[in-house]
């Protein structure tokens, strides 16, 4: 039987790390790992809320709400870890930034922890703009700038096209920068189709998006 791989071992070491601090530390231990990921989590949440929210919403209430949720229910993970703590403090955000969404716009949106995310659906429309915005300024800029438009605007039709699980896993591994585990864990599927998934997403994307 092969070894794991090496990131796949640290990642479990982490996972037990923060699990035993919970353990020890109870909601302070809760409140610091929080903080140190909240880069992360601000991350997911600027990418996730709705464009109409970005002026009645200040960004750190969002993230002080969740926190609060988060040390709130930590006995939760504690009794049952069934994924990475990450993931489950952004599914918490998740649901925070929901109830706002409902809030704010009225809108009966689903659960984003069981939903992938679609351009067309609120509130997380915005991540395939993002998506599309972060490709094309992570790749060479040409002079021409309508060859720059005709190529956002098939990177664009392109993400489009894609499975909405494809166009999730680009989403999560290039905007909120989450590690393969997670992104399995996230998505409810195994590490080796996460893998798979995200090699066929890229591999499209490189065939459809025409070259300068």
């Amino acid at each position: 039987m092969g070894s794991a791989p090496i990131n796949e071992i640290n990642n479990q070491s982490d996972d037990s790390e923060e699990l035993n601090r919970l353990q020890s530390g109870g909601a302070e231990a809760a409140a610091h790992i929080f903080e140190e990921q909240r880069e992360r989590l601000q991350r997911f949440v600027m990418h996730r809320m709705d464009v109409r929210l970005q002026g009645r919403l200040d960004l750190e209430d969002v993230m002080q709400e969740a926190q609060m949720v988060v040390v709130r229910r930590h006995e939760d993970y504690i009794n049952n870890p069934a994924v990475p703590f990450y993931v489950w403090m952004r599914s918490l955000t998740g649901q925070v930034l929901i109830d706002l969404h409902r809030k704010h716009l009225k809108l009966q949106v689903r659960n984003v922890n069981r939903e992938v995310s679609l351009e067309n659906q609120l509130p997380f429309q915005s991540s395939a703009h993002a998506m599309r915005d972060l490709l094309m300024a992570s790749g060479t800029s040409p002079s021409n700038v309508a060859i720059r438009e005709e190529q956002a605007q098939a990177l664009r039709n392109t993400l489009e096209q894609m499975g909405d699980i494809d166009r999730e896993v680009l989403v999560l591994r290039h905007l909120e920068q989450l590690s393969n585990g997670e992104v399995a864990s996230v998505l409810g599927i195994d590490k080796s189709a996460a893998t798979k998934r995200y090699i066929r997403a890229l591999k499209r994307l490189g065939e459809m998006i025409p070259s300068e």
